[in-house]
C-alpha cells in the first residue's frame, strides 16, 4: 500500500513483477537420470552435502513432494528393514490429526548411505533440520535445490517437482519395459478402460491386437503407481505412468543398473 511521504505526496508504488509461466522457464518439468546425477554431484558443493545430497535423492527416489520431505521425522526412517514409512496425504500435518502410514517404501543402498551419515549428524527429532536446528520449510528445500542446480549449471532453473516426476516416470519406464507396448497402445490401453471416448473402427481395431495379457500387466503397472502415488485418481495417475516415454521414448535404453535402481520395482 502506497504511503503520504513528508511532502504530502502519494509515491507510485509498482506492480509486483509478473510471475513467469514455467512453459517461458524451461522447455520440460522433469529431468534426465545425468541431470538427476550432476545435482546429486553438485551437492557436494554447498554448505551442508551430506544433508542436501539425502535431500535430492529421496525426492528422486521416493518421489516425495517437499510437504512429505520436509515432515519426515527420525522415527520414520527403520534402518532395520531399510524402509521409509511415507505419509502420502498432501497434507501439511498436525497435532490435532495423527499421521496416517500409506507407504512403506524401500531405500536403495545410496539412501541408505547418506541417511546413515546424516543420522551421525542427528541433533532433532527432524530427519531434515535448518542450520538453527528447526524443521526445514519448504521455501529452504526449493532454494537448495535451486542452487544445485546453478551449480551443476543445468541450463534452467531446478525445483523439487523436478525430481518428484522423474522419480515417477523411471519407475514407470521400469514397469512398462517389459510389456512390449508402445505410448499409442498404452494411450488405447488407458482410453478404453479410463475414459468414455468413443473409438473409431480403425483405433478399435488397434485395441483388440492388443494382446490379454499385454492389457493385464497394464493395469496392474497402472494399480501399482497409483498405489506409490497415493493419488485417488486415475486420471491423474495415468500422466505419471505416461512419463515413462519421456524419459525413455520407446522404452529403450532404460539402464537397470542403475545406481538409484528402487528396490523390488518393476
Amino acid at each position: 500500500m502506497a504511503t503520504v511521504n513528508l511532502f504530502g505526496k502519494v509515491p507510485l508504488v509498482p506492480p509486483p513483477p509478473r510471475k513467469i509461466p514455467f512453459i517461458e522457464r524451461r522447455d520440460r518439468e522433469f529431468l534426465y537420470l545425468k541431470e538427476v546425477d550432476a545435482l546429486i554431484a553438485a551437492t557436494h558443493k554447498t554448505r551442508n552435502p551430506i544433508r542436501n545430497q539425502a535431500l535430492v535423492l529421496l525426492l528422486f527416489c521416493q518421489a516425495l513432494q517437499p510437504v512429505e520431505l520436509c515432515w519426515l521425522l527420525w522415527r520414520d526412517l527403520n534402518f532395520a528393514e531399510n524402509v521409509l514409512r511415507v505419509a502420502r496425504n498432501r497434507t501439511q500435518p498436525n497435532p490435532y490429526q495423527p499421521r496416517v502410514v500409506v507407504n512403506l517404501q524401500q531405500l536403495c543402498p545410496a539412501e541408505i548411505n547418506i541417511l546413515q551419515q546424516l543420522q551421525e549428524q542427528r541433533t532433532t527429532e527432524w530427519l531434515f533440520a535448518s542450520e538453527r536446528q528447526q524443521r526445514l520449510s519448504q521455501r529452504s528445500l526449493y532454494h537448495q535445490i535451486q542452487q544445485a542446480g546453478k551449480i551443476a549449471q543445468l541450463p534452467f532453473p531446478v525445483h523439487p517437482y523436478m525430481l518428484r516426476r522423474s522419480g515417477f516416470y523411471y519407475r514407470a519406464a521400469l514397469l512398462l519395459a517389459g510389456l512390449g507396448l508402445s505410448l499409442r497402445q498404452c494411450c488405447l490401453l488407458w482410453n478404453w478402460h479410463g475414459t468414455n471416448i468413443p473409438f473409431s473402427v480403425e483405433k478399435e481395431q488397434e485395441y483388440r491386437a492388443i494382446s490379454s495379457m499385454q492389457e493385464s500387466a497394464f493395469l496392474i503397472a497402472l494399480e501399482r503407481m497409483k498405489a506409490f502415488t497415493g493419488i485417488k485418481l486415475y486420471e491423474n495417475v495415468i500422466d505419471y505412468l505416461l512419463g515413462g516415454f519421456l524419459l525413455f521414448p520407446n522404452l529403450q535404453g532404460i539402464p537397470r543398473d542403475y545406481w538409484l535402481s528402487p528396490s523390488n520395482w518393476g
